[in-house]
């Protein structure tokens, strides 16, 4: 009876875990059976998915190699579907050829009623002692589970006496520390004197507090084991008080905990290196765009240069094309990767607007184009009668169409069928992409959305991309406060991708397009700096081409004084420039007389928000981020005064 009713749960299992004997208070705290459990479940069965597979890589492998495992918090399933929490420890033991687990187990959020009923145990016991000597049988079975409780969850128990101040320590406490059976039995020893001086104030405040208000305490602290290493405790109890609420014996349990803050500074330092290596991945991100994106500034510039002449070859207009569609592409590339790893870091903000969606649709319609006519698709759009009104980052809408149809594009083979249709369902609007292509597998359909997923290795995909378009689309979606799902019966099915979105509510402005009040094609007065020679001349040359004065610099020195003698109308200027940065240049233009009214734009490969940041803070007008959009680079001229 008092196995079975101890105050903590008490199982032996076989070395595979199947359970042997389950005591009845471990049978009521998960609602099972006896006769369900012994013999018919193992203890890893218990354990919620987590647990099970903590016990795989660490409850297993520990026992196995030590012996013991202590102070594992783990949930377990009770029998109505809840979890409960419980403090779990184990030990290993051999009896002849076979091998048991002795487990020990306490159910956290009851640990203070615990110690309460371990403190009663023990009060009832020695007055039953004294009262009944045919006790004497029933008390040391008790105080056999009880200690075994303790060794097996590396708990010790003390308490005094606050009116005579006698101490008694269990002989648990004192192996916890490496003594001797005893050692803390004479008058003279004092528990104080082993805990580190460094720790000694909050112990004392934690105990004298504790008595004050009549609660419990619970404070961590270290103590020098006889070994002389430092180990970790855990001080856990309260205070009694006779019937004037005068306090008369404190209770303590001590429990080492030094195995449990190890593996705390352990995945401090994992943390540490985690944050440590996303930073570095963060940084590497905004080099790489940078690199990237110096390179396709030269190339968007010769493309639009190449635009302005007449070509009479069809194959010299057709590879025209074709490096416009691939430099598209990359751009698009180096974009959705900077997008992603904003949304990952909570850094991206929407501009919401109140947008109708078929202009979303529109601008997605007229950027996909290119790769649709060049893999002969057929494309079928299915708007509805009556507008569609969100409130929306007008961009961010047409980023979230775009990759879909792009995503359609590259997984249908030639000549197949894209379908895209919008439709108002109750208070959300739907967008709808289906394609006749390469279908998704089943297996697939949950991680689809997932950064750098992809249907086949990378050598089999022909315009596969990185991976993280539709990753991108689900962070914007989610962000608009819509969901996005994946269809397919199959390889070879097809796909078909649904975009969900809240409707509009309340009385947003609605976004609009600046009427363009001046000619952008009068000749303005422009200054180029770059380092990138080829990133010069080509800017020159497609500026100069349009009809408008053009000077250039290589390095900050020569800019500065060219401004001051040209003194143009535009400067686009770069960031990364030998002897003076781009910021420093900008700094010293808005401190001369000629320069106070100058419109400064920022030309970099650079585009993090915190780059935006520095150029607002350096005195540039806007920022642009290589390679320049011909039509971010229009409307800038049609704001010249």
């Amino acid at each position: 009876m008092l196995f079975e009713h101890a105050a903590s749960g008490l199982l032996l299992t076989s070395a595979d875990g199947t359970i042997l004997r389950a005591n009845a208070t471990f049978c009521q705290w998960i609602g099972q059976n006896a006769g369900d459990l012994i013999g018919h479940r193992r203890v890893q069965e218990l354990l919620t998915m987590g647990g099970k597979l903590f016990h795989q890589t660490h409850w297993s492998p520990l026992l196995q190699i030590q012996g013991s495992v202590a102070e594992v918090k783990l949930d377990m399933v009770h029998r109505d579907g809840s979890h409960v929490p419980m403090l779990l420890n184990a030990i290993r033991r051999q009896h002849g050829d076979t091998t048991y687990h002795e487990l020990a187990v306490i159910v956290v959020r009851d640990r203070h009623k615990y110690e309460n009923e371990l403190v009663q145990a023990r009060k009832n016991a020695e007055a039953a002692l004294a009262a009944q000597h045919n006790a004497q049988k029933a008390l040391q079975e008790t105080a056999d589970v009880l200690g075994l409780a303790m060794r097996v969850g590396q708990m010790g128990a003390w308490s005094r006496n606050l009116v005579t101040n006698q101490v008694w320590w269990s002989s648990q406490l004192e192996a916890l520390m490496g003594l001797p059976a005893g050692s803390l039995a004479d008058p003279n020893a004092d528990f104080f004197d082993f805990v580190h001086h460094e720790d000694l104030p909050k112990v004392s405040e934690a105990v004298e507090q504790a008595v004050t208000l009549a609660t419990d305490y619970s404070v961590e602290f270290r103590f020098r084991h006889a070994g002389g290493q430092w180990r970790w405790m855990e001080g856990r109890g309260r205070a009694v008080y006779d019937s004037q609420g005068a306090p008369v014996t404190l209770y303590g349990l001590g429990i080492d905990i030094t195995d449990r803050k190890h593996a705390e500074d352990q995945w401090q330092e994992i943390s540490e290196r985690l944050a440590q290596a996303d930073r570095r991945k963060d940084e590497f991100l905004a080099t790489l765009a940078h690199e990237l994106r110096n390179p396709l500034a030269p190339m968007r510039n010769v493309v639009e240069l190449l635009k302005l002449k007449t070509l009479d070859a069809p194959q010299l207009r057709w590879t025209r094309e074709v490096l416009e569609r691939q430099l598209q592409h990359l751009t698009h590339l180096v974009d959705d990767l900077l997008e992603v790893s904003r949304i990952t870091q909570g850094k991206l903000e929407l501009r919401l607007q109140r947008v109708e969606l078929a202009h979303a649709v529109q601008g997605a319609l007229e950027a996909a184009a290119p790769l649709v006519q060049a893999a002969s698709h057929k494309l079928t759009v299915e708007l509805p009668e009556q507008p569609i009104v969100l409130d929306a980052d007008p961009t961010r809408l047409t980023q979230i169409i775009l990759n879909l149809l792009n995503n359609a594009t590259k997984y249908t083979p030639p000549g197949g069928r894209i379908w895209l249709g919008i439709r108002q369902v109750g208070e959300h609007a739907t967008v709808t992409v289906q394609d006749s292509g390469l279908g998704i597998p089943r297996d697939h359909l949950s991680t689809i959305f997932e950064m750098f997923s992809q249907l086949t290795p990378a050598l089999e995909r022909s315009q596969g991309g990185l991976g993280i378009g539709l990753a991108l689309v689900r962070g914007l979606v989610e962000l608009h406060g819509g969901s996005v799902s994946a269809h397919s019966d199959g390889p070879g099915q097809g796909s078909e991708f649904v975009v969900k979105l809240p409707i509009a509510h309340g009385t947003r402005p609605m976004s609009t397009k600046a009427d363009a009040t001046t000619d952008p094609s009068q000749s303005r007065r422009i200054l180029v700096v770059d380092d990138n020679e080829d990133a010069v001349e080509s800017l020159e040359m497609l500026l100069s081409l349009q009809g408008h004065q053009v000077r250039s610099a290589g390095d900050g020195m020569t800019a500065l004084h060219l401004a001051g003698e040209f003194l143009p109308e535009l400067i686009l200027l770069d960031i990364g420039l030998p002897k003076l940065n781009g910021y420093e240049v900008a700094k010293l233009i808005r401190q001369q007389p000629w320069g106070a009214n100058m419109l400064l734009v920022a030309v970099t490969g650079w585009g993090q928000a915190q780059d935006k940041q520095s150029a607002n803070e350096a005195g540039f007008d806007r920022h642009l981020t290589k390679p320049v959009d011909p039509q971010d680079l229009m409307s800038i001229l049609r704001d010249i005064p």
